[in-house]
Parts: structure tokens; C-alpha cells; sequence
């Protein structure tokens, strides 16, 4: 069972998509989020998305990975994600591993400010 909070908003300043996600997350989860953020990014003309997920724990296997990254693939082939992910990093490095092999532009940071520095960037 997932508890999964999520917030999303809109940076004017800086062209950013900005999503917070707390709790625990399924995979389904996983995918349903960044279908989120591909349609919030399309709506206000957007290509950046900053993701902390540094508060997120993950309730699937390491395996599932493989059969959800060619949907989030998908979702994110336009954008450039900048995943804010603390210090617990084996899902988030084997989730940033198989994204490069969809040719996502994505990268994981420990904060904030070198997320979105990356993507401004970017």
C-alpha cells in the first residue's frame, strides 16, 4: 500500500517544475507521478522538472525498475529531471542508471541548490 504526498508548482522565475514527493511509493505510484509532472510541464511551456524525492521510500522491488522505466521513459523523453535524493541512493542510482539507457536526461543530487542550479543550467 502506498501513502504517497505529493506537491507541484510552478517557478515563473525560473521556468521550473518543482514536485515533492513524501512517504511510501508503489511503482504504479512511480509512473502515475511522472505523468504528473509531464502534463504539469506541458502546461505551463516547461521542460525542467526538479523532483525531490529525498523523503520518498520506495514499497517495490528493485527489479520493477526495469519494467516501469520505458513508461517514465516515455513521460520524460522532452524534459530535463533533477532528482533531489539525501544520502539513500540504490534504488535512486539504478533508477538514474536505466533512465540514461531510455536517453532521459536525468541526474540525481543531494540538494536543492545544485539541483536547480544543474537544471537552470541545463
Amino acid at each position: 500500500m502506498s501513502t504517497l504526498s505529493t506537491s507541484i508548482t510552478y517557478d515563473e522565475t525560473t521556468s521550473l517544475v518543482m514536485m515533492t514527493l513524501r512517504g511510501t511509493a508503489s511503482a504504479q505510484d512511480v509512473v502515475d507521478v511522472y505523468q504528473i509532472a509531464n502534463g504539469y510541464a506541458k502546461t505551463h511551456n516547461s521542460s525542467k522538472v526538479l523532483v525531490d524525492v529525498s523523503n520518498l521510500e520506495h514499497r517495490f522491488a528493485a527489479i520493477d525498475i526495469v519494467n516501469i522505466m520505458p513508461k517514465i521513459a516515455h513521460y520524460l523523453r522532452d524534459l530535463s529531471i533533477a532528482r533531489v535524493v539525501g544520502f539513500e541512493g540504490y534504488m535512486h542510482d539504478l533508477f538514474l542508471q536505466k533512465a540514461k539507457r531510455f536517453n532521459v536526461n536525468a541526474e540525481n543530487f543531494e540538494c536543492f541548490k545544485s539541483a536547480k542550479q544543474w537544471l537552470c543550467n541545463n
